[in-house]
């Protein structure tokens, strides 16, 4: 049986425990609150950043936290057939949930004419589907998409932030480093939390 790493175990499950992007947080609860959610978003920003785990945090709290997100890997299901399938699936009711939310990462991997078919789809989304994409890359995605998606621009986490974090692991797992190792950790993450983690990890 595999061993959960540390950066899958402390991954947050709610935005209160998301390290920074205070701005992104608080406009995506507030549209929770009021329910004024849009059909689709662009999170961008360097890996590591939170754009995933926000997006499955957002896509939870839309549905109450009642059934699952749909998450397409943009790399490998990147063409038009791809993205006509998903126009098909996306017509289809969600049976567990309110909204059916789609969670597409690494989507600047997306064909030019994959692109044109979502297009169609993100002007006239069924009833009740969300599309969130992420990307590393926002400079890939056609301008027609840019200007059709409510976007957020993740930002690199502090140091002191990661550091933080890092020391908040440690002594829920009972070990104990030198400051210095922990801020060495921190430098190579190069503002990326699971990077972070992840070094952190084979460390201990």
């Amino acid at each position: 049986m595999a061993v959960e790493t540390l950066a899958t175990k402390y991954r947050p499950k709610v935005f209160g425990d998301v390290v920074a992007q205070d701005s992104i947080k608080t406009i995506l609860m507030n549209q929770i609150a009021d329910s004024t959610f849009k059909n689709a978003y662009l999170f961008t920003g360097s890996a590591g950043t939170g754009k995933t785990t926000c997006a499955r945090i957002f896509a939870s709290e839309i549905n109450n936290h009642i059934g699952n997100p749909i998450e397409i890997d943009g790399a490998s299901n990147n063409g038009v057939d791809h993205v006509r399938e998903l126009a098909e699936n996306a017509k289809r009711k969600s049976l567990d949930s309110a909204y059916k939310v789609y969670i597409i990462d690494e989507c600047h991997m997306i064909t030019n004419a994959g692109w044109n078919a979502m297009l169609k789809l993100i002007e006239e989304p069924p009833a009740g589907t969300i599309f969130i994409f992420c990307t590393t890359d926002p400079q890939k995605i056609p301008n027609t998409i840019l200007s059709r998606v409510q976007r957020y621009d993740f930002t690199r986490i502090s140091n002191k932030q990661i550091e933080d974090r890092l020391r908040y692991i440690c002594d829920c797992e009972g070990y104990t480093l030198q400051a210095e190792i922990i801020q060495y950790i921190t430098r190579l993450a190069n503002g990326g939390m699971r990077n972070a983690i992840t070094m952190l990890d084979k460390v201990l």
